[in-house]
């Protein structure tokens, strides 16, 4: 059991890249969790609970965690943990999310996250945009502190990110889609909600403009999307996308997840 991984909102692709990594680790890694609801107080308590609940263990080497997770704290609390190897992945970044007025974002959440970069070892980003996006805003966010403002944390940050998108396994879908199994996929990936920048999604980079018919506002809306493309391929024929979609693979992707979650040697023992 060398991979610790702690996912403090265990639904949608937090769930879905948590069991991928515990799918492939099989034997090798331990995985607690939180359920995927109440986003808010997971971010502000997550790690107390955890700091609890964690079997405590001298064969971890790796801990492996999202951005949700408040690192910083849940190291101080268990100092055991603290000397692990640590990644965090972001799957978007509390800097740059979409809120209707500046004075609605609270600043804990991003000031977490930065907590959190400044003691992990590794810090891996879903796309470049969510990447770049979070550390050029490192700095105007920290002027919001009234005064004895902490200094150059971009920089200390940015050496030790790196993008690794989010891994796919493309459904099999090649009967109702010209046998290709990844063309299903591929209309999904244009379905986005009407008030988020389409760069935060995890693979917003590809795209650049998203035609009207795959916009949505709300759950019900999104269903209906779907029911009416089952009923009219035609629709989303004529916007297919044509891009390149091998390199969000499983079969890609899951090497590089591989190697960042290698055992390395404890300096303890």
């Amino acid at each position: 059991m060398s991979v610790l991984l702690i996912e403090a909102f265990y639904g949608g692709s937090h769930k879905q890249l948590m069991d991928l990594l515990q799918e492939e680790l099989r034997d090798d890694c331990v995985l607690c969790t939180l359920p995927a609801k109440k986003w808010h107080w997971k971010a502000r308590t997550a790690a107390l609970y955890f700091m609890q609940t964690v079997p405590a263990s001298t064969n971890y080497r790796i801990l492996f965690a999202s951005s949700v997770l408040n690192l910083a704290e849940l190291a101080a609390l268990r100092p055991d943990l603290g000397k692990l190897k640590k990644v965090l992945y972001f799957h978007e970044n509390q800097l740059a999310y979409p809120v209707q007025k500046c004075q609605e974002r609270d600043f804990q959440y991003g000031y977490n996250q930065i907590l959190s970069c400044l003691v992990a070892d590794v810090v891996v980003f879903n796309s470049a945009f969510n990447m770049e996006s979070f550390l050029t805003s490192i700095g105007r966010f920290m002027k919001l502190i009234p005064d004895h403002r902490p200094k150059d944390l971009e920089k200390i940050i940015r050496p030790k990110c790196q993008v690794l998108y989010f891994p796919v396994r493309f459904p099999d879908v090649s009967r109702e889609h010209d046998k290709d199994p990844e063309t299903f996929f591929k209309v999904l990936l244009q379905l986005k909600e009407k008030d988020l920048p389409f760069h935060v999604s995890v693979l917003g980079e590809t795209f650049t403009e998203v035609p009207a018919e795959y916009l949505y506002s709300t759950p019900e809306q999104l269903f209906k999307r779907l029911q009416n493309f089952c009923k009219r391929p035609d629709i989303v024929r004529k916007h297919l996308y044509k891009g390149e979609t091998a390199g969000f693979a499983w079969a890609a992707l899951g090497g590089k997840f591989r190697s960042l979650l290698a055992a390395e040697p404890r300096e303890d023992l």
